[in-house]
């Protein structure tokens, strides 16, 4: 793969199919000029060198070469576009490109993402690469800088990359082939501005949904323009004639990249009539609806992530049978009225512009603040209704062979997160086919792309999403947490006793409360809205009152709104039960650095020889068989030996900089002086061997480099205040923590609670160990407080992007400690070892940094050492003791 596919490939993040699929454009790019080339010969080399070498040969109906990615929906096409013409514009200079798209929709969304600012940025990693690209659509293309002087076009100089967006609706009429005002001649530009990109030399169309194009009206008016390639990106291609790369979604799911499509249903359905089989399908569900929003929102809260609210395609057979759905689902006896106001419908025999825009209405799905859940349709849905968050499909009385079809099942394959989670819930994509389920199952037994799950062996257990929350509301710790800061307060206990402390507090506070006017609404969707408030009831757009369907919904705070603060005695009281139960922690980023020494060292020139013979320029006479003459060819040369290699190197070596010249003319001063001839025969041979020369310097230097590697700490916080969190339990699954308990296998479906030392009164374990360990904290006097920290609010890093998440915080009379509870069989597991490490590391810094001058100290103790009766401090004396990496 060459240099360029990986550069661009790691500065946008690309995955590893889209990666591939570039490199494939490199391949054949490499070999072919589009400019000079002929359709035939570059389809010659396009077959040679494209994946699995498939015979490429175009269709005849466009008079230019077009390549065909064939790429699984949700595996990212847009971003394989920007990358195809950031190559193009690297490698081969041109800059126009002509983007296509088949209706408002994805034209809409295609404009969008051409502005940087964009979250889906088409040249997202790219930035600092390349300028600002000059966009020019089906709104703004009379403004384009040309104008027709003498003759000729005269264009404003430019070397950005301009983009032209355009939907075919724009550059075409389907129904009677009319020209609109794209062919016409506009005063402005002298011409048509169809004549101004027919023009251009370099045009590279990029068409999105490409399978929409093959109309001979439509590709009529694409060959008008006379680009000089074509790429093509669609799920569903006409044919594999011009497709250089394939990805389908077998590889997706089973690579990682899509979620995985599970049938679910019932197979004792016998006696059932129609319509009860329709609504167990709904009932069912909609219950696993319910239990996937609570594992979403706890997985959203743990690992600091915006909510993604799922939602529920329900396919109907009709515009009737929706709606007598919908009339079941939103009434107020289904369910307890749970999803009234929560239905969409989309209806059959909406045609052209209504159909475009009832379709951009869902494109805000995806916001938590919009109250649609369920979503029901009567035909398949278009492209461009990709969304990251739907997760149940209910076809209702479908035939066997449309609920596998990849049209509808398409639309809900994208991952929320853009990665598998490894947690089945999120990664997968329910359809729910009781009435089919026998067939189906035994059709896709032996199946890589679904999976199937039976619901008269496995139900899915009733559950409650439960907040667990600090000692203060996570609105008030809000306001709490700016003021500590603000004060620059770095110890709870100086709070409880320090009277200017308390004073200094509560000016913070009330400079904090009046800043609070607006916060962002609840990030998992607890102040969603209703329809009526999303979209103006008349005319079904976004509301203009309301800014809504905006990404950051901001409210007024449930703090400031409609309440005044804390008087100062108030403020007093409440941080004071606050600071009784935490912890004074540090928000401590450990980080590894290494440090370079170069030492001066003898030099030797391993290279044996340097050639520096006179090249001969020979006339030589073909038809006698004879040499007329020879004469000496000029040899090149650099213009300074010493500066050519000195920056070379200094290039080469990354741990090099400019205060290390001395070092660099020194090493390169001795190589130089070990060549032979004078000054000019070595500026020849810098200008030949210079790359040999540096190399043969660079491992030299390697050898005599000392590399001294230790370990740094950064306070980023004072004080952690940490906030609440989020925990999916079982019906009735909140029980004494002291209380005898046997449902030990399930044990992380329970919350325990009567807690009086520990910061948050209910707990949750992932062991019966870590509870009996949380008995022994409560009992022993010598305790003063405990935490059982929230995933990914302590901040300690374990390796790369991943945070390490200890089970228990304690401090006691004399210390305080960092305690990770393992089975016996668990502690010596490399995982198990390596945070155990950081979590060493991180205890050493936090002992310098401790406002209460207690060391910290790690314990890595094993469940058979936790004993009930035995105190704290003889539990953690039984810790493994693990040696310093």
């Amino acid at each position: 793969m060459a240099d360029i596919v990986t550069k661009i490939g790691y500065a946008m993040s690309l995955r590893k199919p889209q990666q591939e699929a570039l490199s494939y454009l490199d391949a054949i790019s490499t070999h072919c000029d589009y400019k000079k080339d002929s359709k035939t010969a570059i389809e010659a080399v396009a077959t040679e060198y494209c994946e699995k070498h498939r015979k490429i040969r175009g269709d005849d109906k466009f008079d230019f070469p077009s390549f065909c990615y064939a790429m699984a929906t949700g595996i990212g096409k847009t971003r394989l576009m920007g990358a195809c013409m950031y190559y193009l514009y690297k490698t081969k200079g041109y800059r126009h490109f002509f983007i296509l798209a088949p209706g408002n929709t994805i034209y809409e969304k295609l404009r969008k993402e051409s502005n940087p600012n964009h979250p889906k940025y088409i040249f997202k990693g790219l930035e600092a690469e390349m300028g600002r690209p000059k966009v020019y659509d089906g709104e703004n293309y009379d403004s384009y800088p040309v104008r027709y002087e003498q003759m000729s076009l005269q264009f404003e100089k430019s070397s950005e990359i301009e983009l032209f967006i355009f939907n075919i609706g724009k550059i075409f009429n389907s129904k009677t082939d009319s020209q609109f005002n794209f062919h016409k001649f506009k005063e402005t530009l002298g011409m048509s501005f169809a004549e101004v990109l027919s023009s251009f030399d370099d045009l590279v169309i990029c068409m999105d949904e490409a399978h929409r194009y093959y109309a001979p009206a439509s590709m009529k008016a694409i060959n008008f323009l006379k680009p000089v390639l074509g790429l093509e990106f669609t799920a569903t291609p006409k044919s594999a004639n011009n497709v250089i790369y394939a990805y389908d979604l077998a590889r997706g799911a089973v690579e990682g990249y899509l979620k995985t499509p599970v049938v679910m249903g019932r197979s004792n359905m016998a006696g059932y009539s129609s319509e009860d089989i329709e609504e167990m399908k709904i009932r069912d569900g909609l219950t696993l609806h319910e239990h996937r929003k609570g594992v979403i929102r706890q997985f959203c809260g743990d690992n600091a992530l915006p909510y993604v609210k799922p939602i529920v395609l329900i396919a109907c057979r009709d515009t009737n049978h929706a709606k007598e759905v919908r009339a079941l689902i939103d009434s107020d006896s289904f369910l307890g009225g749970k999803y009234k106001g929560k239905v969409i419908e989309i209806h059959s025999n909406m045609k052209g512009d209504e159909s475009e825009e009832n379709i951009r209405l869902l494109l805000s799905i995806e916001n938590a603040q919009n109250p649609v859940e369920i979503v029901l349709h009567v035909y398949k849905l278009k492209e461009g209704w990709d969304v990251n968050n739907l997760f149940t499909i209910i076809p209702l009385n479908a035939a066997k062979s449309d609920i596998l079809a990849m049209q509808t099942i398409g639309r809900g394959l994208r991952l929320p997160f853009g990665r598998a989670t490894g947690n089945e819930d999120i990664d997968t994509l329910d359809i729910v086919a009781h009435d089919h389920y026998r067939e189906l199952v035994d059709e896709i037994k032996n199946s890589d792309i679904f999976k199937y799950r039976d619901l008269d062996k496995t139900v899915v257990e009733p559950s409650d999403t439960v907040d667990i929350n600090s000692p203060v509301d996570d609105g008030q710790l809000s306001i709490f947490d700016f003021a500590v800061t603000d004060a620059g307060v770095k110890s709870f206990a100086e709070i409880n006793t320090n009277t200017q402390t308390q004073k200094e507090l509560y000016a913070a506070y009330l400079k904090a409360f009046g800043a609070t006017k607006k916060k962002e609404s609840d990030s998992y969707g607890n102040e969603q809205m209703t329809l009526d408030q999303l979209f103006d009831v008349e005319t079904g757009e976004p509301d203009k009152k309301n800014d809504e369907t905006s990404e950051t919904l901001e409210t007024t705070s449930t703090i400031s709104k409609g309440k005044k603060p804390l008087s100062k005695d108030e403020f007093v009281q409440k941080i004071k039960e606050y600071s009784g139960k935490a912890i004074s922690v540090p928000k401590i980023l450990v980080q590894t650095t290494s440090e370079v020494k170069f030492k001066r060292f003898v030099v030797k020139r391993t290279i044996p020889d340097f050639e520096v013979a006179m090249a001969k320029i020979e006339r030589f006479d073909a038809i006698n068989q004879q040499l007329l003459t020879a004469v000496d060819a000029q040899i090149l040369e650099v213009d300074d030996a010493l500066n050519t290699l000195a920056c070379m190197l200094l290039d080469s070596i990354s741990e090099l900089s400019y205060e290390d010249a001395d070092f660099i003319i020194d090493v390169v001063e001795q190589y130089l002086a070990q060549i032979e001839g004078d000054e000019e025969d070595k500026r020849k041979i810098v200008r030949r061997y210079a790359s040999l020369i540096v190399s043969d310097i660079r491992k030299q230097i390697f050898e005599h480099t000392e590399r001294k590697t230790e370990d740094i700490h950064i306070v980023q916080k004072d004080l952690i205040l940490f906030r609440k969190f989020v925990k999916n339990v079982k019906k009735d699954g909140r029980v004494r923590f002291d209380k005898p308990f046997t449902d030990k296998s399930n044990i992380k479906k329970y919350l325990f609670t009567g807690y009086k030392k520990a910061y948050y009164t209910e707990n949750a374990f992932d062991s019966d160990t870590e509870r009996l360990f949380s008995i022994i904290l409560e009992e022993d006097p010598d305790v003063i407080r405990w935490i059982k920290p929230p995933l990914n609010q302590l901040g300690l890093f374990w390796q790369a992007g991943q945070q390490y998440n200890p089970d228990f915080l304690v401090e006691t009379t004399s210390g305080k400690f960092m305690v990770e509870v393992k089975a016996s069989n668990e502690v010596t597991a490399d995982d198990v070892v390596a945070k155990a490490r950081e979590g060493i590391k991180w205890c050493h810094f936090a002992s310098t940094a401790d406002p209460d001058h207690k060391v910290w100290e790690y314990r890595l103790i094993s469940d058979d050492n936790i004993k009930l009766g035995n105190t704290c401090k003889y539990t953690l004396g039984t810790a493994h003791r693990v040696e310093e990496g």
